[in-house]
């Protein structure tokens, strides 16, 4: 594939390469967003910028907030935008408007998940808000996986949510892991895993046996199934592996796995569209001499127009709410 920005990194590893590798000849049709998640798995080794950029958890967050709730993370602005501008240029489809979109605040909103300011960001790009919600999730995946790693220590030793407990995503698969099929959901943007009983649904907490089931391959693959919920009518996919899958590799799997994505949709089951829980964080950008500068609610804006009038306080403990599925 030609990359038509030198500046994108490629995975390092190995079996990243040989992943890809395979998904694009088994799986052509995914060439278009393939490109960009081998565009942010390779911006995710080379973290350092997004490791310096892991926030302190918020002081005072509600026990079911996921850690990231109302943090504030102050990344390096220009290599942000910088990252922002090479992915978007990856992009398939009509081209979006760089001139008007501030790749801050497209990162901002794909780490909240804000679906009212990705619609925003799309009709102020002349572009479409699936493309640029794409592009948002795919920009916050760096900064996502490196919270992470730098914020394993916060997580609680049990999570009884069904939503994940750094960033707030409904799970994207389910491992059954070893010899026990111990149950495991995912995450698919930071990667993080948390156990949770088999007779439970992580969407609605439904726990009766005659209201939770699963789809099964045709072909018989008995690694592979669907777990669907007649109350909610949500599913996931269910993987079983012998050991925890590695961040990247559930990403892939999701992406390969679509025939199970459209057998589910065929017989009327669905994802939430919304998050599981809204963060409300807020990015702030360094500049020279330690100066800081917000993101969120357009302060970038009034700079560059020369205004001078404080921008607005970010939001407080109190406005936490949960988001809605």
């Amino acid at each position: 594939m030609l990359w038509p920005n030198a500046r994108i990194r490629h995975p390092r590893n190995v079996e990243i390469q040989q992943r890809v590798a395979g998904a694009r000849r088994d799986n052509p049709e995914s060439e278009p967003w393939l490109g960009l998640l081998e565009a942010a798995l390779g911006e995710s080794e080379d973290g350092a910028q997004w490791e310096a950029a892991v926030p302190t958890p918020a002081a005072e967050r509600p026990v079911k907030a996921p850690v990231l709730s109302h943090a504030r993370i102050t990344v390096d602005g220009r290599a942000a935008r910088g990252w922002v501008r090479r992915l978007v240029k990856l992009a398939p489809g009509p081209p979006v408007n760089l001139r008007r979109i501030d790749g801050l605040e497209l990162l901002e909103a794909g780490v909240c998940h804000d679906d009212a300011r990705i619609d925003a960001l799309a009709a102020a790009g002349e572009a479409e808000p699936h493309a640029v919600s794409v592009l948002g999730q795919m920009a916050a995946l760096p900064l996502l996986q490196a919270c992470a790693r730098g914020l394993a220590s916060e997580l609680p030793g049990t999570w009884w949510e069904g939503y994940c407990p750094l960033c707030g995503a409904w799970p994207v698969v389910v491992e059954y892991i070893g010899l026990e099929r111990k149950r495991q959901l995912r995450c698919g943007r930071c990667g993080t895993g948390w156990a949770i009983p088999h007779l439970r649904c992580a969407f609605c907490d439904e726990t009766g046996h005659d209201n939770l089931g699963y789809l099964t391959p045709e072909a018989g693959d008995q690694t592979r199934k669907i777990e669907v919920c007649y109350t909610c009518k949500g599913y996931l996919k269910g993987f079983t592996t012998v050991r925890a899958l590695a961040p990247w590799a559930i990403l892939l799997d999701d992406l390969t796995t679509v025939p199970l994505d459209v057998a589910a949709l065929e017989r009327g089951y669905r994802r939430p569209e919304r998050p599981g829980y809204s963060l409300e964080c807020l990015i702030t950008e360094r500049r020279g001499w330690g100066r800081l500068g917000e993101v969120g609610g357009g302060w970038w804006r009034l700079l560059r127009r020369g205004l001078h009038h404080p921008p607005a306080p970010p939001p407080s403990s109190t406005d936490l709410r949960r988001g809605e599925a």
